[in-house]
């Protein structure tokens, strides 16, 4: 219901715009016709409401007047000037006062209908940011008060592989989601009566999916859709689901509930659909035992063409889950580099990670895998080693505001993805991903110490970010405070320094 005040002097044309709106669109209400500014303001004064109709001469007090009392105590009012002056200047003084609309005496029905669709229409979009906002608040900041009435049902969904964190850069650089925004795909699955919201959260290709609605619908059934949907896209996506709707302190649970069931379960370069319920959750460990068991055969003794052809073996239906893939290739990794003990396991995840980034099904897992073997096997440090990583260093740093992958620098130099990456790290201390990150944040840092009154989203741009926000969390992860905090710092320093 929106809330109406209309103020009018005369009386016959005060009940006529009251009967007209209300019959008009019956979602407007007029809770108080004053026949001056003053009855209204004093009404106003212990009633606010959402819309304010007023004429621009009236006794006692004016229609300017009571527009510059809104525009100080309720600014959020829409006010709509009606009046008999069809003049300029007081459309003026109503646009400097505040009006969103002006209205001219007679007043035609159909103008009417126009003014309060435009207002209707604006109150809607308000209302969806509110709740947008307010959804936001309870995923990354886990805000609780007054949420414990509202309910929704959430999903979650991942495109291409899972990676665990550490590796955002390198993530945020594949567009598993090729350029798709998620929530207006999803939007078009669902009724009109429900609205849904996709939030990015852990990975630039995980969404967390929330859905706002009087009922429950079934969120098996919307999940097979939505990764159905993707599919015909060639965009895998595993989704995970929970039936029952939720309150919003506890999306944080459950989504972190969610993505666990997505790790264990993703299989690779396919998409599937995962229910959280006790009786799937016992099938779930059992099949994990017998995969486990067959994944960690071991390996020793065995001829590197033997062991490949095991792991071979392994992938070759396509239906091989990550989780147990990983497994078996951490145990492969370690037969064919036994350089790399237990203190430094870290690289051999990350190794395994960067495998799973650049395969987009078990064929390329195979193929990549091999490729990378068959580098470091042949591949003999020579004095041009470092020509090469200095080469990549100066590409990166003159390409910094550019898209750019391990995948584009290995097709430029010649060399496997997940290799290139460690040679690049042996050479600078830094992955590819990571060294963009740092020049970008480096120059970011220069940009907001240089005085000038660059906006947060001006200087992601400049540094190659086109998203501010996730800017603002890398900055903020790597920094320590966020971009906006860091530049009054820097300014506080300044002054104290003149001082």
């Amino acid at each position: 219901m929106i809330k109406v005040l209309v103020a009018e002097d005369e009386k016959p044309l005060l009940r006529g715009i009251k009967k007209l709106v209300e019959e008009i669109d019956p979602r407007f209400t007029v809770t108080k016709c004053a026949v001056n500014g003053k009855e209204a303001i004093e009404y106003l004064s212990a009633n606010p409401v959402d819309v304010v109709f007023t004429d621009i001469n009236m006794p006692l007090v004016d229609g300017l007047s009571l527009m510059e009392y809104l525009a100080g105590e309720h600014p959020e009012t829409v006010i709509v000037v009606i009046s008999g002056y069809n003049d300029f200047e007081y459309a003026q003084k109503a646009i400097r006062s505040g009006a969103k609309e002006y209205l001219l005496k007679p007043i035609v029905k159909d103008e009417l209908a126009a003014i309060l669709k435009r207002i209707s229409e604006s109150f809607e979009s308000s209302k969806l940011d509110m709740e947008k906002n307010r959804l936001q608040n309870a995923v990354y900041l886990g805000k609780q008060e007054n949420l414990q009435e509202e309910k929704v049902q959430i999903a979650y969904a991942c495109a291409g592989p899972f990676i665990k964190e550490g590796l955002e850069e390198s993530v945020a650089e594949c567009d598993f989601w090729k350029g798709i925004d998620v929530e207006r795909a999803v939007s078009d699955m669902i009724p009109g009566d429900l609205h849904i919201y996709c939030f990015e959260k852990y990975q630039a290709n995980e969404r967390i999916i929330l859905l706002v609605m009087n009922e429950e619908i079934n969120m098996q059934d919307f999940s097979e859709r939505f990764v159905a949907a993707m599919e015909q896209r060639n965009i895998p996506v595993t989704a995970a689901y929970h039936q029952p709707r939720i309150g919003l302190r506890e999306i944080s649970s459950v989504s972190r509930s969610l993505r666990r069931c997505i790790q264990k379960n993703i299989i690779i370069g396919r998409g599937s659909v995962w229910c959280v319920q006790e009786d799937e959750e016992r099938d779930r460990r059992r099949r994990e035992v017998r995969s486990l068991n067959l994944s960690t055969q071991g390996t020793a003794g065995k001829s590197p063409e033997l062991a490949l052809k095991q792991f071979d073996s392994f992938i070759g239906d396509g239906t091989v889950r990550q989780e147990d893939c990983r497994r078996w290739l951490v145990t492969l990794l370690r037969r064919f580099m036994p350089e790399y003990s237990d203190d430094n396991s870290g690289e051999i995840e990350e190794m395994t990670a960067n495998l799973f980034l650049y395969s987009a099904d078990t064929g390329k897992l195979s193929q990549n895998l091999r490729r990378m073997l068959d580098e470091k096997q042949l591949y003999k440090k020579e004095n041009t080693t470092a020509d090469i990583m200095g080469e990549m260093e100066d590409y990166i740093r003159n390409h910094m505001t550019e898209t750019v992958t391990a995948t584009d620098l290995a097709e430029k130099f010649g060399l496997v993805a997940p290799y290139l990456s460690k040679l690049f790290k042996e050479y600078s201390g830094y992955t590819p991903a990571q060294y963009l990150q740092k020049i970008r944040l480096d120059q970011a840092k220069k940009l907001l110490e240089s005085g000038q009154n660059f906006l947060a989203k001006d200087v992601a741009e400049m540094v190659g970010y086109p998203n501010p926000l996730y800017f603002s969390k890398v900055f903020k992860k790597n920094v320590g405070v966020y971009p906006s905090e860091y530049r009054k710092k820097c300014r506080k320093g300044e002054k104290e320094n003149e001082v």
